[in-house]
């Protein structure tokens, strides 16, 4: 899938994350740190994302996490996706919330 999201020309053939689905559904994903975010060891080592296809689901997880959180991205819709969302939350952990991608059904 293409991002659309590539500031960086030499970076568009670059693996942007992969993911993991159990039957259930539920989702591990796996960032690499972007080139536009300087990386420094144990401030931003990973991304953790929650995906879903229902932004009530999505919206209540969110909120769970915002609590002494500092809020990178406010969830809402995006390019790619009807909320999309990231976090740094009290613990120092990066995590990324998104729904189910527009085009997903075509």
């Amino acid at each position: 899938m293409d991002a659309g999201n590539i500031p960086d020309p030499a970076e568009t053939n670059q693996v942007m994350w992969g993911q993991i689905v159990a039957e259930s559904g539920f989702r591990v994903m796996a960032y690499d740190v972007p080139s536009q975010i300087s990386w420094r060891p144990g401030e931003t080592p990973f991304f953790v994302s929650v995906r879903g296809d229902a932004a009530d689901e999505i919206t209540r997880y969110w909120e769970k996490l915002t609590e002494s959180a500092t809020i990178a991205q406010s969830l809402e819709p995006s390019g790619w996706s009807p909320l999309h969302s990231m976090l740094k939350d009290r613990f120092g952990v990066t995590w990324t919330f998104d729904v189910e991608s527009y085009s997903a059904a075509s």
